[in-house]
Protein backbone atom coordinates (compact mmCIF):
# COMPACT_ATOMS: atom_id res chain seq x y z
CA UNK A 1 0.00 0.00 0.00
CA UNK A 2 2.69 2.02 0.83
CA UNK A 3 3.99 1.57 -2.44
CA UNK A 4 1.22 2.70 -4.29
CA UNK A 5 1.05 5.87 -2.47
CA UNK A 6 4.63 7.04 -3.29
CA UNK A 7 3.67 6.18 -6.97
CA UNK A 8 0.58 8.24 -7.24
CA UNK A 9 2.41 11.24 -5.47
CA UNK A 10 4.76 10.74 -7.72
CA UNK A 11 2.68 10.83 -10.51
CA UNK A 12 1.12 13.44 -9.31
CA UNK A 13 4.26 15.78 -8.66
CA UNK A 14 6.80 13.93 -10.37
CA UNK A 15 10.99 15.22 -9.20
CA UNK A 16 14.05 13.84 -10.36
CA UNK A 17 17.73 15.19 -9.92
CA UNK A 18 18.39 18.00 -12.23
CA UNK A 19 21.97 16.22 -13.01
CA UNK A 20 21.56 12.85 -13.14
CA UNK A 21 17.61 12.49 -13.69
CA UNK A 22 17.13 9.77 -10.68
CA UNK A 23 13.18 9.55 -10.21
CA UNK A 24 12.22 10.85 -7.23
CA UNK A 25 15.53 12.86 -5.68
CA UNK A 26 15.26 16.61 -5.66
CA UNK A 27 18.91 16.40 -6.16
CA UNK A 28 21.35 14.19 -5.54
CA UNK A 29 23.97 15.20 -2.83
CA UNK A 30 26.61 13.05 -5.08
CA UNK A 31 25.78 15.09 -8.06
CA UNK A 32 25.82 18.55 -6.47
CA UNK A 33 29.04 17.77 -5.12
CA UNK A 34 30.78 16.32 -8.36
CA UNK A 35 29.47 20.24 -9.79
CA UNK A 36 31.14 22.23 -6.63
CA UNK A 37 35.01 22.96 -7.86
CA UNK A 38 35.81 24.57 -4.05
CA UNK A 39 39.40 26.71 -3.19
CA UNK A 40 40.09 28.80 -0.69
CA UNK A 41 38.14 31.62 0.78
CA UNK A 42 38.15 35.17 -0.79
CA UNK A 43 38.14 38.62 1.05
CA UNK A 44 34.68 40.33 1.15
CA UNK A 45 36.27 43.26 0.57
CA UNK A 46 37.26 42.95 -2.47
CA UNK A 47 36.81 38.73 -3.10
CA UNK A 48 40.77 38.72 -4.03
CA UNK A 49 42.66 35.77 -2.21
CA UNK A 50 42.36 35.62 1.71
CA UNK A 51 44.07 36.75 4.10
CA UNK A 52 44.07 40.04 2.25
CA UNK A 53 47.04 42.61 2.62
CA UNK A 54 44.62 45.50 1.53
CA UNK A 55 42.25 44.65 4.02
CA UNK A 56 43.44 43.20 6.94
CA UNK A 57 40.27 43.53 9.04
CA UNK A 58 37.89 42.21 6.48
CA UNK A 59 36.13 38.50 6.98
CA UNK A 60 36.79 35.16 4.32
CA UNK A 61 33.71 33.99 2.47
CA UNK A 62 33.90 30.79 1.57
CA UNK A 63 31.86 29.63 -1.77
CA UNK A 64 31.52 25.96 -3.42
CA UNK A 65 32.33 26.96 -7.39
CA UNK A 66 32.54 29.80 -9.79
CA UNK A 67 28.95 31.15 -10.89
CA UNK A 68 29.01 29.58 -14.27
CA UNK A 69 28.12 26.17 -15.69
CA UNK A 70 26.08 23.47 -14.08
CA UNK A 71 26.45 25.54 -10.36
CA UNK A 72 24.77 28.37 -11.62
CA UNK A 73 22.16 26.17 -13.89
CA UNK A 74 21.33 24.92 -9.97
CA UNK A 75 21.22 28.43 -8.91
CA UNK A 76 18.40 29.27 -11.50
CA UNK A 77 16.59 26.23 -11.14
CA UNK A 78 16.35 26.55 -6.82
CA UNK A 79 15.47 30.07 -7.74
CA UNK A 80 13.23 30.39 -10.72
CA UNK A 81 12.06 26.98 -10.71
CA UNK A 82 10.23 26.87 -7.24
CA UNK A 83 12.12 23.53 -6.15
CA UNK A 84 13.08 24.79 -3.02
CA UNK A 85 14.20 21.40 -1.37
CA UNK A 86 16.82 21.59 -3.99
CA UNK A 87 18.29 24.21 -2.31
CA UNK A 88 18.76 22.03 0.92
CA UNK A 89 20.46 19.91 -0.82
CA UNK A 90 22.74 21.98 -2.41
CA UNK A 91 23.57 23.43 1.16
CA UNK A 92 24.46 19.70 2.74
CA UNK A 93 26.65 19.68 -0.78
CA UNK A 94 28.04 22.89 0.36
CA UNK A 95 28.97 21.84 3.89
CA UNK A 96 30.57 18.49 2.72
CA UNK A 97 32.90 20.85 0.50
CA UNK A 98 33.56 23.76 2.87
CA UNK A 99 35.80 23.84 6.00
CA UNK A 100 35.11 26.87 8.46
CA UNK A 101 35.29 28.17 12.24
CA UNK A 102 31.64 27.15 13.14
CA UNK A 103 29.22 29.95 14.41
CA UNK A 104 26.91 29.76 16.97
CA UNK A 105 24.03 30.28 14.27
CA UNK A 106 23.96 30.81 10.28
CA UNK A 107 21.85 34.03 9.23
CA UNK A 108 20.74 33.90 5.69
CA UNK A 109 20.01 36.93 3.21
CA UNK A 110 16.47 38.08 3.67
CA UNK A 111 14.44 37.84 0.27
CA UNK A 112 13.71 41.44 -1.20
CA UNK A 113 10.77 43.38 -0.39
CA UNK A 114 8.82 42.72 -3.47
CA UNK A 115 10.11 39.21 -4.13
CA UNK A 116 7.74 37.11 -6.08
CA UNK A 117 9.20 34.55 -4.75
CA UNK A 118 7.89 31.67 -2.89
CA UNK A 119 10.45 30.94 -0.18
CA UNK A 120 14.00 32.34 0.38
CA UNK A 121 16.79 30.58 -1.39
CA UNK A 122 19.51 31.78 0.58
CA UNK A 123 17.49 29.75 4.10
CA UNK A 124 16.98 27.11 2.18
CA UNK A 125 20.80 26.75 1.54
CA UNK A 126 21.57 27.37 5.06
CA UNK A 127 19.04 24.91 6.40
CA UNK A 128 20.87 22.46 3.91
CA UNK A 129 24.33 23.74 5.89
CA UNK A 130 22.28 23.56 9.14
CA UNK A 131 21.71 19.48 8.80
CA UNK A 132 25.47 19.55 7.93
CA UNK A 133 27.05 21.20 10.20
CA UNK A 134 24.54 20.67 13.97
CA UNK A 135 24.23 25.37 13.54
CA UNK A 136 21.05 26.32 14.14
CA UNK A 137 19.38 28.94 11.36
CA UNK A 138 18.82 32.21 12.77
CA UNK A 139 16.21 34.58 10.39
CA UNK A 140 17.19 37.69 12.52
CA UNK A 141 17.69 40.51 9.16
CA UNK A 142 14.96 42.14 6.91
CA UNK A 143 15.68 44.49 3.95
CA UNK A 144 14.85 48.09 5.63
CA UNK A 145 15.03 49.43 1.91
CA UNK A 146 13.33 48.96 -1.52
CA UNK A 147 16.47 47.76 -3.78
CA UNK A 148 15.02 45.89 -6.83
CA UNK A 149 17.64 42.47 -6.70
CA UNK A 150 18.92 43.57 -10.61
CA UNK A 151 20.55 46.11 -9.49
CA UNK A 152 22.72 44.38 -7.18
CA UNK A 153 23.93 41.34 -9.45
CA UNK A 154 25.63 43.45 -12.56
CA UNK A 155 27.61 46.26 -11.72
CA UNK A 156 25.97 47.76 -8.66
CA UNK A 157 28.97 49.59 -6.09
CA UNK A 158 29.23 48.52 -2.90
CA UNK A 159 29.05 52.23 -2.34
CA UNK A 160 25.71 52.94 -3.25
CA UNK A 161 24.29 49.95 -0.83
CA UNK A 162 22.03 52.72 1.50
CA UNK A 163 23.57 52.71 4.96
CA UNK A 164 20.83 50.92 7.19
CA UNK A 165 19.58 48.73 4.32
CA UNK A 166 19.13 45.97 6.53
CA UNK A 167 16.98 46.07 9.91
CA UNK A 168 17.67 43.38 12.89
CA UNK A 169 14.84 41.83 14.53
CA UNK A 170 16.28 41.49 18.09
CA UNK A 171 13.45 39.40 19.13
CA UNK A 172 14.72 36.84 17.18
CA UNK A 173 18.41 37.10 19.10
CA UNK A 174 19.01 34.24 20.96
CA UNK A 175 21.07 35.13 24.27
CA UNK A 176 23.44 32.35 23.59
CA UNK A 177 24.29 33.64 20.28
CA UNK A 178 27.41 35.65 19.83
CA UNK A 179 28.90 34.42 16.50
CA UNK A 180 27.46 34.53 13.22
CA UNK A 181 28.02 32.83 9.60
CA UNK A 182 26.35 34.98 6.74
CA UNK A 183 24.58 32.70 4.04
CA UNK A 184 23.33 33.62 0.35
CA UNK A 185 22.90 31.81 -2.69
CA UNK A 186 25.38 33.86 -4.73
CA UNK A 187 27.86 36.42 -4.07
CA UNK A 188 28.75 39.28 -6.96
CA UNK A 189 30.08 41.74 -5.60
CA UNK A 190 29.90 41.34 -1.91
CA UNK A 191 27.56 44.54 -1.02
CA UNK A 192 24.63 42.87 0.18
CA UNK A 193 26.81 40.77 2.83
CA UNK A 194 28.68 43.75 3.69
CA UNK A 195 25.79 45.43 3.90
CA UNK A 196 24.23 42.52 6.62
CA UNK A 197 27.34 42.17 8.27
CA UNK A 198 27.56 46.12 9.25
CA UNK A 199 23.51 45.64 11.31
CA UNK A 200 24.62 42.13 12.54
CA UNK A 201 27.92 43.98 14.28
CA UNK A 202 25.48 46.81 15.65
CA UNK A 203 23.36 44.61 17.10
CA UNK A 204 26.19 43.23 18.54
CA UNK A 205 27.42 39.81 16.72
CA UNK A 206 30.35 38.65 15.85
CA UNK A 207 30.40 38.07 11.80
CA UNK A 208 33.26 35.24 11.73
CA UNK A 209 32.47 34.36 7.40
CA UNK A 210 30.03 34.42 4.57
CA UNK A 211 29.37 31.93 2.58
CA UNK A 212 27.13 31.13 -0.94
CA UNK A 213 26.97 28.57 -2.85
CA UNK A 214 28.25 29.97 -6.09
CA UNK A 215 30.65 33.59 -6.43
CA UNK A 216 29.97 35.46 -9.28
CA UNK A 217 32.55 38.20 -9.08
CA UNK A 218 31.04 41.02 -10.63
CA UNK A 219 32.01 44.41 -10.95
CA UNK A 220 33.18 46.54 -8.44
Amino acid sequence: MAGIASLFWHVLFPVACPICGRAGSTGCLGCIKGVLSPSGPVCIECLNCYPCDRHTLAFPHYFGAAHKGPARQLIHLLKYGHHGALGISMGRALAACLSFPLPDALVPIPLHNESPRFFNQSEKIAQGLSLELGVPVMNCLSWNVRIHPRALTKSYARSKLPEGAFKLDECKLKADIRTVMICDDVCTTGATILGAAETLAKGGLQVLGSASFTLAKGKK
